[in-house]
């Protein structure tokens, strides 16, 4: 058995695919292996020495099967289901497992050997599979610590074991008999501190886990004295502190989703904290502010970046909520903003009012729901309509419509946008009022569509998040003849929650101990990082060595090599790249502190070749086989550019990249997505399975919705009822005369063909449609004519609805044989013999009374009713049907939810282990930051050990520590805190604030953070972008050191000018906009740039497209500008522009710029 167990620790497979497979089978939650795995763990003598037969050896059976808990085949995993079904085995049987623990590490710690016979093992391998093991089952079982005690006990020994162990292996001579024993003191250094850092990750999750009594020995650190300003700052906050939760002044929460833990707040606010009178918690994000977790910690610094990332998020729709529900309390006749958006069918919101801040929403009128589908991509999906706001959005064109929202649907409505369903009941107060968050769940596909189709009304599918606003929308769909069920309003925020939710999701979840360099990004007490020292890459050990030969082009070749554990080796490659490599000195300096410190900071002032050395690096990195490297950068634009580059240097071809937002066709084929479509794996067919699943649960559902909408009952419903309530009935209507029971057993097959799928005929359908009375009612003309021919005379007999064909396909099949067609039988004399083959004598009689629903209750002969009687009856029952079916169809309703919902969990866990097969086989990952979070867990399954950003000076801090996956052990960045920040749209959290600036710096990216701190920081110096007139601009402000490249010392003069950097005094005062204007223009400006732009195109030099480019400080003016221009020359706005205008209420710039962002017009001949 210990043999075979042994086997399960593949970690030298190099198929993935197959390792994957492995692990599926081993941890089948109802497989063999998995039961085999808790015999071991349950075995009754396990032995560090195995004296006898029948023990289990600790060191070749019990610690690989532990060691194979946290292998990468398990951790990689993204099966979540059989990763908690291992784990389980550990959290039921832990008292078993940690006694054997306890027993087999105290002998060998006695012994003074961890080897068994002739097999050695080393302390290094006993005491890092161990913890790993258990840090893995504290993280995913969280209140592990509190159901079993012995796990602090554990704990401790395990780190009075390693200490005495590193103490013994280390001293000379060595007091253990251990393989390390025989290492240089370098590598038994090292070997012990990867040890340390493995103990002390398992430490800090069992030390702050709910109900632990493990604690950290006190240590005294030294303060840095602060600065006088910084110290009354400081005083301020201490006196106005107010805590989060049970933190909270009397201790008592704000609101039901108010917690003192970030992984207990829900992502999605609650109705009662977007309506709550008191401020949510805000934490002060500088050193030394109070707060209500440990100093210095990364727990302190995720809860920061969560609650200031979620205020960024909720912000916007909790103060557009406040507005209307402000306005709702208003007395009739106070002609209120939202009086006069419900008289335009809705539109955009201005608060001008100076008690609030300034902000913009939309309000969407007239809501009505149609139904609720199961979507599979984005789960379950509210069906809903509503009015088309008045303007360009109702013109008579649907052509017109459709480019309009074609435009403005890449801002409002966004797929993935965040929408709020206010529900006001009539007649109530603000109590009765509920606030619904979902997201929008239609395509811009399927909003352009909805236009064309009418001018007065939009459909739109939305995901609600709270599950009771499905139910209550399902409950107001079963209401066929709804009470007044008030108003309801959509309003819409300018929030891309898809963008940030995923963020939050992994901030939330992931345990703050997991993410690496805590000693760097922590919030140090004293908020000086200058003295402390960088280490080199974990992955780096002592004798590792860089081969950098790729960095030279010289002849004959260079070998270099840079072990960066070793000064002179460090020293000798500094000065070798400096004088003979394609690197400038401060590229050099760049490259070398990248390669030596685990995290490093490079700034490049603009010109100085930031993408060139990020692709220098990535070059070095994968041809020492450092990969994958996961690449992150801020934009599509910018992620597109450096992958470019590294393509056309010849780096790798083994690229993938994350996202399908690529604007460079030549990279398509690089995407996951399209890798994915060329190829398959074994996933494919358990893929498809549940597939499969959701497409069955998608169809039940339209039929479910189907039965709902439908005015008369159907047969799902009705006959539970009328077997409950009218058993005569029910028996007449499923036992019908004989005719028509041959008649309906003639159409077995046949399909009730719906808009949403379909489903087999019943006799219910038959007598609704009173297809029985239309199979015997004649023709118009009782003789059919020869020349209509036998299938014309069958579609007659059909009838209205529908009919069936009782001619034998034999005869059917002979007569298409016959060279003339023979003079078909008349209706009278084919229906005579239809009777007549079943023993019945006439054609029965067409019922054609009109009785009253009461005479017709105590009629049983259903079927001896007309078409009018039948109505009349289906609408007398269809009330009562109704009502007895909702519980029923409620719990139908939750099934369908529960089984799509759990297919889609699966399906999504076998592509993403299909996924990280490709990811793994590639040298370079590249994403955006957005596509990083919602990766994140198939990142953590890849397992990349580098991490580089691209203009990480723009890039905010809390999307940094999500994308930090717990495998990472190289932070690169590169960008330049001294150009643009992190954008945000809470200005309250923004640095520029004067009030808030100093107390959230939300928008302070990492980067900044870490350099201001005093954290080192390389700075390129040599720009070869400006010329040097325009460079002394920065020269003299920003970059003291800024050198020009001879490429820009003899630039050309610009033509028509005298000078090249001109700046222009005037006294022309901005434009008067008045209180509703939202942006400042300036006319004089805008005439002066038109002539200048048109000046200039006449010196025939500037004519091709980006030659000239006008950059606007105000939205007001760039709109302005591009208006005076518009009939002159070509322009080209940038989309994100055209948002913010949008944003800012200029719809019909914006939409126009939206749907053409380059503007084509005819330059004159003489430009």
């Amino acid at each position: 058995m210990g043999a075979d167990v042994q086997g399960l620790n593949l970690d030298h497979l190099q198929d993935i695919e197959n390792g994957q497979e492995l692990f599926s089978t081993v941890s089948n939650p109802s497989g063999e292996v998995i039961l085999r795995i808790q015999d071991i763990l349950l075995h009754e003598s396990v032995s560090s020495e195995a004296s006898q037969t029948s023990d289990l050896s600790f060191q070749k059976a019990y610690l690989p099967t532990l060691g194979y808990f946290s292998s990468r085949w398990v951790l990689r995993s993204t099966l979540r289901k059989n990763i908690n079904a291992l784990y389980g085995i550990l959290d039921l049987n832990f008292e078993a497992v940690e006694s054997v623990l306890q027993n087999s590490i105290q002998s060998c710690m006695l012994r003074k050997s961890f080897n068994d016979f002739f097999t050695p093992i080393s302390g290094l391998q006993v005491f890092c599979v161990v913890s790993k093991c258990l840090h893995e089952y504290a993280i995913r079982f969280r209140n592990a610590v509190v159901r079993h005690p012995s796990f602090v006990n554990l704990v401790t020994k395990l780190v009075e074991w390693s200490n005495s162990w590193a103490l013994a292996v280390c001293a000379s001579p060595p007091g253990f008999d251990d393989p390390i024993a025989g290492w240089t003191s370098s590598g038994k250094s090292f070997a012990v501190d990867y040890m340390k850092k493995t103990i002390d990750s398992l430490f800090e999750v069992v030390e702050r886990a709910e109900g632990s009594t493990l604690r950290r020995s006190q240590i005294e650190v030294e303060v840095a004295p602060r600065e006088a300003t910084s110290q009354v700052l400081l005083d301020r906050l201490l006196m106005t502190y107010d805590g989060p939760g049970v933190y909270h002044e009397g201790g008592v929460p704000r609101h039901d989703n108010d917690k003192e833990n970030v992984s207990q707040i829900e992502i999605v606010p609650t109705h009662a904290e977007l309506t709550a009178s008191i401020g949510p918690y805000l934490p002060a994000n500088i050193p030394g502010a109070p707060h209500h977790l440990p100093s210095s910690s990364m727990e302190r610094l995720v809860d920061i970046q969560f609650r200031l990332l979620r205020e960024e998020l909720i912000a916007p729709i909790r103060t557009s909520l406040a507005h209307v529900l402000h306005d709702c309390e208003q007395p009739p006749d106070s002609n209120t903003q939202l009086d006069a958006l419900l008289a335009r069918c809705g539109g955009l919101y201005k608060a001008t009012q100076h008690a609030w801040d300034s902000t913009m929403f939309s309000i969407y009128t007239g809501v009505n729901f149609r139904g609720i589908e199961c979507d599979v991509r984005r789960g379950l999906a509210v069906n809903l309509t509503f009015d088309t706001p008045r303007g360009r959005a109702t013109d008579t064109s649907p052509e017109m419509r459709a480019a309009y929202w074609k435009g403005v649907g890449k801002r409002r409505l966004m797929q993935g946008g965040l929408l709020g369903l206010l529900w006001v009941p009539p007649e109530s107060d603000n109590h009765d009022i509920r606030f619904y968050l979902g997201t929008v769940a239609s395509s811009p596909e399927d909003l352009v569509w909805s236009s064309k189709q009418s001018a007065d009304r939009l459909s739109l599918k939305v995901s609600f998040i709270d599950p009771e606003v499905d139910l209550r929308i399902l409950s107001a769909l079963q209401d066929q003849r709804p009470r007044d069920e008030g108003m309801k309003l959509l309003l819409e925020a300018p929030i891309m929650f898809e963008s940030i939710r995923p963020f939050l999701e992994t901030l939330k979840s992931r345990p703050p101990a997991s993410i690496p360099f805590a000693r760097y990004i922590a919030h140090p007490d004293s908020g000086d990082l200058s003295s402390i020292s960088i280490d080199p890459p974990a992955y780096v050990t002592p004798h590792f060595a860089f081969k950098l030969d790729s960095l030279f082009e010289c002849d004959p070749p260079v070998t270099l090599s840079l072990r960066p554990h070793d000064n002179l080796s460090v020293k000798n490659a500094r000065e070798t790249l400096r004088t003979k490599s394609r690197l400038d000195p401060s590229q050099v300096d760049a490259m070398i502190g990248a390669l030596t410190s685990e995290v490093s900071l490079i700034q490049g002032p603009p010109g100085t070749g930031k993408s060139f050395t990020g692709v220098e690096l990535l070059r070095v990195l994968i041809s020492n086989d450092i990969k994958p490297v996961l690449l992150i950068a801020f934009t599509n634009h910018a992620l597109d550019n450096i992958i470019t580059h590294v393509l056309d240097k010849g780096l790798t071809e083994k690229i993938v990249r994350l996202g399908s937002r690529s604007n460079d066709e030549s990279l398509a084929k690089y995407t996951l997505e399209q890798i994915m479509k060329d190829k398959s794996s074994r996933a494919d067919r358990s893929a498809g399975k549940q597939w499969g699943i959701m497409k069955d649960a998608q169809e039940k559902m339209a039929r479910l919705m189907f039965r709902i909408a439908s005015a008369t009952p159907e047969e799902e419903d009705l006959r539970p009822y009328l077997r409950h309530h009218y058993p005569q009935h029910h028996a007449s209507l499923y036992n019908p005369p004989s005719w028509i029971h041959d008649l309906v057993g003639d159409s077995t097959g046949w399909q009730t063909v719906r808009k949403r799928g379909s489903r087999e005929r019943t006799l219910v359908d038959v007598w609704k449609a009173g297809e029985d009375i239309a199979f015997i009612t004649p023709p118009v003309d009782p003789v059919v004519s020869s020349s209509q021919g036998t299938r014309d005379m069958e579609n007659q007999r059909r009838g209205p609805t529908r009919g069936y064909d009782l001619l034998p396909k034999e005869a059917e099949e002979d007569s298409s044989t016959e060279e003339e067609e023979p003079e078909p039988p008349s209706w009278l004399t084919t229906m005579t013999s239809f009777f007549a083959n079943l023993g019945i004598s006439s054609i029965p009689q067409i019922p054609s009374r009109n009785r009253p629903a009461a005479e017709l209750l105590n009629s049983h002969d259903v079927w001896d009713m007309s078409i009018e009687e039948r109505q009349t009856l289906l609408f007398y029952w269809a009330d009562d049907v109704r009502e007895g079916a909702r519980d029923r169809q409620k719990a139908e309703f939750d099934g369908l939810k529960r089984r799509h919902a759990e297919a889609r969990s699966t399906w999504s866990d076998i592509m993403d282990q299909a996924r990280q097969k490709e990811l793994s086989e590639a040298d370079l990952i590249g994403c955006t930051t957005n596509g990083a979070a919602k990766l994140t867990s198939l990142l953590q399954s890849v397992g990349p050990k580098v991490l580089l950003v691209e203009e990480a000076g723009q890039v905010l801090e809390a999307h940094i520590l999500a994308s930090l996956v717990p495998s990472i052990e190289h932070l690169i960045l590169i960008g330049d805190p001294l150009q643009l920040r992190p954008t945000i749209d809470n200005y309250q959290l923004s640095m520029d604030n004067p009030r808030t600036g100093k107390v959230f710096r939300f928008d302070q990216s990492l980067m900044e953070r870490l350099s201001s701190m005093g954290l080192p920081m390389s700075q390129l110096d040599v720009q070869r972008r400006m010329r040097p007139q325009i460079a002394d601009l920065v020269r003299r402000t920003l970059y003291p050191s800024l050198k020009d490249h001879t490429l820009v010392q003899a630039t050309p003069p610009i033509r028509g000018l005298s000078r090249d950097v001109f700046f222009l005094d005037h006294r022309h005062a901005e434009d008067s906009g008045g209180e509703e204007s939202v942006s400042k223009t300036n006319t004089y400006e805008a005439k002066m740039i038109k002539d200048l732009v048109l000046y200039l195109l006449r010196q025939g030099k500037y004519t091709r497209n980006g030659d000239i480019v006008v950059l606007c400080a105000y939205l007001g003016q760039l709109a302005k500008v591009r208006k005076l221009l518009s009939g002159e020359v070509a322009t080209m706005i940038d989309e994100r522009d055209a948002a913010e205008l949008l944003d800012h209420g200029d719809e019909d710039d914006a939409a126009e710029i939206l749907a053409d962002s380059t503007e084509q017009v005819q330059v004159a001949e003489r430009v």
